[in-house]
């Protein structure tokens, strides 16, 4: 499991002009508070297809960050999508909108944050969404190749990797 010696606080005092700070607040649900790594980014009005087929990529080094984008309540992440992101060393799974099996969840070794819990699986439907395009969360562009860094007091992105 990686270990980082970072705090979110630290990095907006000593990097406050090189990054954006998120004004959305997500719980966090995953094995792991802490994580940080170059963003790819899901865009999902209703269902997570493209989410299951990133997670399959191998994901050294990355931070799949989905945007909830549809209007119907519905999990995002589950924990087969969970420890399939695990199993392909990504760093974690930052969703802006819910997911699902907490339970088993909070036992992957796997940073996961989320809005909430919300039972209700997606809808399945097959080339829905889109992958590594802009996404805005609150105040927040994001963009893939960028960087997240999260722990229990928020989270920042930064255009480039900084130098902690």
């Amino acid at each position: 499991m990686q270990k980082y010696n970072f705090t979110v606080p630290d990095i907006c005092d000593a990097f406050f002009n090189e990054i954006l700070i998120g004004d959305v607040f997500l719980n966090s649900y995953g094995g792991i508070d802490k994580f940080c790594g170059e963003i790819r980014t899901a865009n999902c009005p209703h269902s997570n297809s493209v989410v299951k087929e990133m997670v399959e990529e191998n994901g050294e080094g990355k931070v799949l960050v989905i945007n909830h984008a549809g209007d119907k309540l519905c999990s995002m992440v589950g924990d087969q999508i969970a420890q399939k992101a695990f199993e392909n060393n990504w760093r974690g799974i930052f969703v802006n909108g819910y997911i699902r099996d907490v339970e088993v969840i909070k036992n992957i070794s796997i940073g996961v944050n989320a809005k909430n819990a919300y039972p209700m699986k997606t809808d399945k439907s097959v080339g829905v969404g889109t992958k590594d395009k802009n996404i805005n969360i609150g105040s927040v562009l994001i963009s893939s190749g960028d960087w997240i860094y999260v722990d229990t007091n928020g989270w920042v992105v930064s255009r480039k990797k900084l130098e902690l």
